[in-house]
């Protein structure tokens, strides 16, 4: 099951994790401080707000395109029109949504402050924009990139310590982190001009509109996943100020440091998976089950390190005034067995057996959901309550998702 090249791309997506999540830890000790549980909270608030540009720009390509190119891969002409038609939509986005954050700092004054930083921030909208990750992906090629993209993120370490003083630097800070992405952009694109997998094809209004089409279900997903991801830390910070968006973005932040071990695994697996199903349904379930065995075993263990370890992380890390991001982290913890389910139910079994109205329609109505979890609990517990709105999300979602399963009959539990 374990092949050379699945190995070689978990090794890759493991670096682009590592670049992404694990990398900022080094910093993150450094900023908390620096910029203070106040000046760091608006920075976790801004970026939370770019989060909702960089998911309409993504607008759930990196698993349709990445689908699409697994299935016709080799066929060059194929290929090159998915990679400019989903460029072309991805930078429309990315200039629309440009526009529509200069427009709401005109209307909200809270933005118009903010301004400086978040326009720091969406440097990385753009990055997202132009970065064809998916190609990379489809084709099981992510090898070179990762290790560039790993490399760009440790150098820009130096300079954040050398220029970020002060609250008076959270732009900066920001902007700096939004760099290593653009400089990856050029070198992809070097990559891919000199490896020859595209000739260069004009966009269509047609051949657009059909990607959008496809992308749709996904897109309302991943919109309907921010309900409970971005959103939670922008409602935190609008109900309980930007303390608690600190004290929460801290300990979420060794979350998804936690979570970049296993994600690569099951992200290597798809488009192998997709590639199966067209030829061997039996064979791709086998690799289905293969999966649920490891990523188990990994998330379990994970999970019972956060738990135990998550006070003397946080000491260490983030000080005594962040001492309530070990409760936060402890109530977390949970997150990376219910969230390796979740990622095998939907996307390794929903998704590859064509269920995406399926799997969109229960991650939206979590989404929903979640609003009259999160509400309530951020008013009364503040960023303990923002976690536990969290957990109930995802059970929830988890729980539909293996209830869709049996209802379609896919035999993922038959020996």
């Amino acid at each position: 099951m374990l092949d050379r090249t699945i190995i070689k791309n978990i090794s890759s997506l493991f670096s682009i994790r590592v670049a992404g999540y694990i990398i900022p830890l080094i910093t993150l000790p450094y900023l908390v401080r620096v910029l203070e549980p106040i000046g760091f909270g608006k920075l976790g608030f801004c970026i939370a707000i770019i989060q909702y540009f960089i998911i309409a720009v993504n607008y759930g390509f990196d698993l349709s395109a990445t689908q699409k190119i697994a299935q016709v891969n080799g066929d060059k002409l194929r290929l090159s029109l998915i990679f400019w038609n989903v460029i072309a939509i991805r930078v429309l986005i990315a200039f629309t949504g440009l526009m529509l954050l200069f427009l709401l700092s005109i209307v909200f004054d809270s933005i118009s402050l903010l301004l400086p930083i978040l326009l720091s921030a969406y440097v990385a909208v753009f990055a997202a924009a132009l970065f064809p990750q998916w190609l990379f992906q489809g084709k099981e090629q992510l090898g070179t990139i990762s290790i560039i993209r790993l490399v760009l993120q440790v150098f820009q370490l130096p300079f954040l310590f050398l220029y970020v003083q002060s609250t008076d630097d959270i732009w900066l800070a920001a902007l700096l982190s939004s760099m290593p992405p653009i400089i990856v952009v050029a070198f992809s694109a070097y990559l891919i001009v000199k490896r020859h997998w595209i000739i260069w094809l004009l966009p269509t209004r047609g051949a657009m509109k059909k990607e959008l089409q496809d992308g749709w279900h996904l897109f309302l997903s991943t919109a309907a996943i921010s309900l409970y991801t971005t959103s939670t830390t922008v409602l935190l910070g609008i109900i309980s100020g930007p303390v608690s968006v600190a004290i929460y973005v801290s300990a979420h932040k060794l979350l998804q440091a936690a979570q970049g071990i296993y994600a690569p695994i099951s992200a290597s697996f798809y488009p192998r998976i997709n590639n199966l199903m067209k030829k061997n349904k039996a064979q791709a379930l086998e690799m289905i089950k293969y999966l649920m065995k490891i990523q188990t075993a990994v998330t379990f263990g994970i999970s019972i390190c956060l738990f135990i370890f998550a006070p003397y992380v946080v000491s260490l890390l983030f000080g005594s005034e962040f001492e309530r991001s070990a409760s936060v982290l402890k109530i977390l913890s949970v997150l990376p067995i219910i969230i390796g389910f979740s990622n095998i139910f939907g996307i390794q079994v929903l998704l590859t057996h064509g269920y995406k109205k399926e799997f969109s329609t229960i991650l939206m109505s979590s989404g929903l959901i979640s609003l009259l979890t999160l509400i309530p609990l951020c008013y009364l517990l503040e960023s303990e309550g923002a976690a536990i709105s969290v957990v109930i999300t995802e059970s929830i979602v988890t729980l539909l998702m293996l209830r869709t399963i049996h209802k379609k009959s896919i035999p993922l539990f038959n020996t």
